[in-house]
Parts: C-alpha cells; sequence; structure tokens
C-alpha cells in the first residue's frame, strides 16, 4: 500500500490511507485540500505551528496527495545515489551532506537528467543507472524574484548508478558544492547526522 511522504523543511506530512488518526486532530480538520487556497491556508498554520509531524489517512490518498501537489507550482529534478567499489557518493553543499542532483530541464527525461547532474556536480563521467529507486517530495517557498514566496513542490526521482573510473570527483564550487566523498556504508552515520530530513530514508536503504 503506497504512502506519500512531503516535508517542509524538516516537517513531515504522510498521506497515508493505513493511517485511522493523527497525531493532532486538528489538522485534518481544518485541511481543505480542494482548493488552492485551502492547501496555502493549511501551510501557512502548519509552517507557523509547533507540529512536527502530521498524519493524513481514512480517505483516498492519492487523491489527497494529487490535489496537495497540484495546488502549488511543480518542479522536478532528478539525482543519482553513485556506488563504486562498496562506496556511496556525497556532496557537502551549504554545510549539509548531500545528493547530486538538480532540475529536470525541459526535454529531458528523468533519467538523463541524473546522470547529467551527477557528471556536473561530481565532475565524473561514463556512470550508468542500475536502477530506479524511491522519488522524494519537499515544499518550500520560493526564493527567486518572479516565484518570491510561492509555494513549490519539488518531487525528485533518483537513481542507483555504477561508477567503475578511477576519479574521486571534482566539486562544481560554483553550485556551492565544498567538497566530494565516498562513504562505506559503515560509516553513514556522519551523513545522516546532517543532512536533510527528506533524503534520510533513501539513505537508509544503503546503511548496513
Amino acid at each position: 500500500m503506497q504512502k506519500y511522504k512531503v516535508f517542509l523543511n524538516e516537517k513531515r506530512i504522510l498521506f497515508d490511507p493505513s493511517a485511522k488518526i493523527t497525531l493532532r486532530k486538528k489538522w485534518p480538520e481544518q485541511a481543505n485540500f480542494t482548493s488552492k487556497k485551502g492547501v496555502t491556508e493549511w501551510l501557512k498554520n502548519f509552517e507557523r505551528s509547533d507540529e512536527v509531524s502530521v498524519v493524513f489517512g481514512e480517505h483516498d490518498k492519492k487523491t489527497a496527495f494529487e490535489s496537495f501537489r497540484n495546488s502549488m507550482i511543480n518542479i522536478d529534478a532528478a539525482g543519482g545515489v553513485v556506488r563504486r567499489n562498496g562506496t556511496l557518493l556525497f556532496i557537502f553543499r551549504n554545510g549539509k551532506w548531500d545528493l547530486p542532483k538538480g532540475k529536470i530541464d525541459k526535454g529531458e527525461t528523468p533519467e538523463t537528467a541524473a546522470l547529467r547532474e551527477v557528471e556536473e556536480e561530481c565532475g565524473i563521467s561514463h556512470h550508468q543507472i542500475i536502477r530506479e529507486l524511491p522519488s522524494t517530495y519537499h515544499i518550500f517557498r520560493s526564493p527567486y524574484r518572479k516565484l518570491r514566496g510561492k509555494w513549490i513542490f519539488k518531487e525528485t526521482f533518483w537513481y542507483e548508478m555504477a561508477y567503475s573510473g578511477e576519479e574521486n570527483g571534482v566539486p562544481q564550487k560554483e553550485e556551492g558544492i565544498t567538497e566530494i566523498r565516498w562513504f562505506r556504508p559503515n560509516e553513514l552515520d556522519e551523513v545522516l547526522g546532517n543532512t536533510y530530513e527528506n533524503l534520510k530514508q533513501l539513505i537508509e536503504l544503503y546503511r548496513y
């Protein structure tokens, strides 16, 4: 049974049809996802609240989720979890460990965009997609002039990639990346202690 987990900074919004209650019943009672205004008002209240996690259940979660996301400006991105000889590639950007990713350009497939972003941000090539991974979702207010303050819903398509080259990579400094490092699975606690909440579920797939 599919669940949809959306992050607003470190706050979590879960659409889960198996859930019978929420952590605070006031949230679903106030939620009106049938209109753009209803969604944006709910988001403002949730953003200001002390609540860190809300679960919506007992209804058609796909319909509610699609109505929720379609009330915002949608942007698609793509990225990769790159593996080499038992290690995983991470970038250090804006003070946090991150995975290489970026916006999908017009006319690109998610797969093509993911490969391109890894090459641009990490300075490696000849990496190949092995399998598709679960998407991640997060929402934020746009910092860009034309859309400043508008709510953005971003889905990031993820792919596991294999890389057999000897180059360790070169950080794309113009994108704020200051370091590239290859971690072994038993070293991922360092990453998990300083990364984004919406990436943790993805990173956990590789920790042992």
